[in-house]
């Protein structure tokens, strides 16, 4: 309700309201009360534009607020549910090309084996060589620090049964020796550890055996290991280690029985200097740092 204000120098009450300076509008507080009671009646609450807008945004915020911390929950166990059982990625510093043909891995001709790159896993850190595993040894603490390499893989070319033979390649990339001398003296150095670390599998685990077959000057070493294992059967290992320029690679072969029993598959393959040979050209063929 609204009344007209009439001019004069003070205000006057009255039972209604109250009446202020010159041509002020009087409100009432019937009237003030009927406002508010119309405001709490509607649906939309009064906002500056009596739109009732300004007053929906804070309701679909709280909403959003109520069911973000349950959108939020369920996107890790999406996540979880799908885990990668790929393994690391090799390295884009070890080509494909890097690894041994298979057919120039020994027992080809009865395994027919695949091709490494294949099965080929990035390895993360420091890897552990086949010989490592079985003799139970690591790089002196000299050569530690060269164990990471800058990139390293490992392929498990092939996996029989019981009294079947197993082959492997382990390919640690040390860098490019091209612009440094030192990274072929890093690699060669690892390459001596883990020589040195087969000639003394015996002591490393007792009852264990070794067989150097390579010349002791030569570039490559190959040596026939046999390891005892806890569970009574004993491993026969065939070893072979090169290191051409900035890369250390290994290929084992290996099979498992009991003390003095011979492998269902008879132990057969090419020369030593072959095997090694055929390991290297292929690296040095894909890398193009020898």
């Amino acid at each position: 309700m609204r009344t007209s204000g009439t001019s004069g120098t003070s205000g006057t009450s009255g039972a209604g309201g109250t009446r202020r300076g010159h041509g002020t509008t009087v409100i009432t507080r019937t009237a003030v009360t009927a406002a508010a009671l119309l405001c709490l009646g509607v649906l939309n609450a009064c906002g500056p534009d009596d739109s009732g807008g300004q007053n929906a945004a804070p309701g679909t915020a709280a909403t959003a607020a109520a069911t973000a911390p349950a959108s939020g929950a369920a996107q890790p166990s999406t996540g979880a549910a799908k885990p990668s059982s790929a393994g690391p990625a090799v390295s884009k510093d070890i080509p494909a090309g890097a690894w041994i043909n298979p057919r120039a891995v020994p027992l080809d001709a009865v395994y027919k084996w695949p091709a490494p790159a294949g099965t080929a896993k990035g390895v993360s850190g420091t890897p552990a060589f086949k010989l490592q595993e079985l003799c139970h040894s690591k790089l002196s603490q000299d050569n530690e620090s060269l164990g990471a390499g800058r990139a390293a893989a490992r392929s498990v070319i092939g996996a029989g049964g019981a009294d079947q033979w197993q082959a492997q390649q382990t390919l640690l990339y040390e860098g490019d020796p091209r612009p440094s001398s030192g990274v072929a003296q890093s690699a060669y150095a690892v390459f001596g550890d883990l020589r040195d670390e087969v000639k003394a599998c015996a002591k490393t685990v007792p009852g264990a055996t070794v067989k150097v077959t390579s010349p002791e000057d030569g570039k490559y070493f190959a040596a026939t290991v046999t390891v005892p294992q806890a569970g009574g059967t004993t491993v026969t290992l065939h070893e072979y280690l090169t290191a051409p320029d900035g890369t250390v690679n290994e290929l084992s072969l290996w099979t498992a029985g009991k003390p003095g029993a011979q492998p269902k598959v008879p132990w057969a393959g090419p020369a030593d200097a072959d095997v090694a040979k055929a390991m290297d050209s292929a690296l040095c063929t894909a890398l193009k740092d020898c």
